[in-house]
This record gives C-alpha cells, structure tokens and sequence, in this order.
C-alpha cells in the first residue's frame, strides 16, 4: 500500500460549504424529511441541512407568518432529496420558500436520489470510460463515486430495479498503482472495499476500471469494454425562476394538443 503522504485525500483540502440555492418562492417541496426545526432565520436553516445532510430546504421566512392565521409548528423542513425537473412535489404554499443544492442544471426527471448523499442518473446506453466520462459532463455530472458503504449499497439497490448488471463508475488505476476516484482521491484514503471475490485483478494493462455490480460489489474491467454508465450529478446554480415547471407546462401543453386532436378526429 502507498504511503499515506503520497496520495491526495479529501481531508487535506478545506471542505465544500454545500450552497442552497432559492428556487421558487411560495411553494413547498413534499419529499420526505431529513429534519425540522423551528428557526426565524434562513442561516440557521441552512446549518440544519447541512448537519443533516439534505439535498433541499422549505423555509417560512417572518413575513409570511404575517399572512398566516394560524402559527407553524416548523418553519425549517430539511429534506432527503431535491426536486427533479418538473418540480413533481412542489406544491403552491405562501407560507414557504424552496431552496435546493440543484438549481442549474436542474436533475433529470429519470434522475435518482440517494438520500444524505446526491442525485444520480444511469444512462443504460452502453460507452467505454472516456465515453462514459464525456456523456457524464454532458449532463452536468461525473461517474459515481461509490467509495462507501452507503453509496455501493444505494446505487446497486438502483441497478436491482433496472435490468443492468452491472455500470461503470469513477474508480480507475492510474500508473500501474492505487485506484483513485474522479475527484481525484486515492483509494487507499478509505477503509472500505467492495471487491467481488478475484478482483481487483492484477493485469494493469487490461483492468484498470471499475464497475459496481446489482450484488452491490466492485469489479475491476478493461477501460475499453463498454457498459451502461452511472452519472452523480453535481450541485449547482444559480438557478432562473420558473425553470423547474418547464417541462410540466410542455406536457401539459402537449397532452392538450393531444386530446384537442383526438377530439376534433371524433
């Protein structure tokens, strides 16, 4: 095993203050809670989905409780997930503001949520690594990385509900040496392995990637050999009012052309 001095971690670098990001305002996302509080500040609000982990806050800021007969008993809503394009939870609520780590590009509608963790998108077209990291940038991500126990044992839950037995993620050797993952750290940073039983194999030429199987294990392959790829999906913003309804107008608007058309055939 390298030298812990020779390789880069995560925690030698200053950590990334997650940013929430205001989507839209009077509206309430109806995921499921992280955490609730009762605060009259937005920062505080932030620090709680922060601690706990959320994807995305419903706040009632002090002047729309000015509106409201009646008190809440939370005005901090910390959720598991954030809402994908079309906006599918949110629901009209003035009492509340929503904010969400995923304001631009917003995630897919297909996209998937790992709780405490981060959006997700497989793409079941099959692409070598090189491929696979390119279709990932296009979509605003990078492949998974699946470097704990919580993130290997999600994201083969998600490929056991497809029909893919297997997706390529952001583990690759470098230099005949340690794995690192796509954000640049080396695998010997963590304890935790999933290696199916003869892997990694040692053929550096021929496996240095990596893909996670649907029996939530690791696999070491050839770059070259296509697969479906998993996508994570990265925070962003800022984010343009209305973006997120996009979508549901176009199909909304869509099925109304639709049953116009069949209509006017009767």
């Amino acid at each position: 095993m390298p030298a812990l001095t020779n390789m880069r971690c995560t925690n030698e670098s200053p950590p990334v203050i997650p940013k929430y990001h205001l989507m839209e305002k009077c509206h309430r996302s109806k995921l499921g809670l992280a955490a609730k509080a009762r605060y009259t500040s937005l920062i505080s609000c932030q620090r709680l989905g922060i601690e706990k982990k959320a994807l995305s806050l419903n706040f009632s800021p002090p002047e729309a409780m000015k509106t409201t007969k009646e008190p809440l008993d939370y005005t901090c809503e910390a959720l598991q997930c954030a809402e994908a394009d079309g906006g599918s939870s949110l629901t009209n609520d003035t009492r509340f503001d929503y904010y969400s780590l995923y304001a631009k590009p917003l995630p897919n509608e297909n996209s998937t949520c790992v709780p405490a963790t981060g959006m997700f998108y497989l793409l079941s077209k099959k692409y070598n690594y090189t491929e696979g990291q390119s279709s990932c940038k296009n979509i605003s991500g990078v492949l998974a990385d699946v470097t704990s126990d919580q993130r290997t044992e999600a994201l083969g839950q998600l490929l056991l509900g497809t029909k893919v037995d297997a997706a390529m993620v952001g583990l690759r050797r470098i230099n005949e040496s340690t794995f690192h993952g796509t954000n640049g750290n080396a695998l010997d940073c963590t304890t935790y392995r999933a290696w199916a039983p003869g892997h990694p194999r040692r053929r550096y030429d021929k496996y240095d990637c990596v893909v996670i199987t649907r029996h939530k294990t690791w696999k070491s392959t050839s770059c070259k050999k296509q697969y479906p790829i998993l996508c994570e999906l990265k925070p962003g913003g800022p984010y343009k009012i209305g973006s997120i309804f996009a979508s549901r107008k176009l199909n909304n608007d869509t099925k109304l052309i639709n049953e116009t058309n069949t209509s006017d055939k009767n």
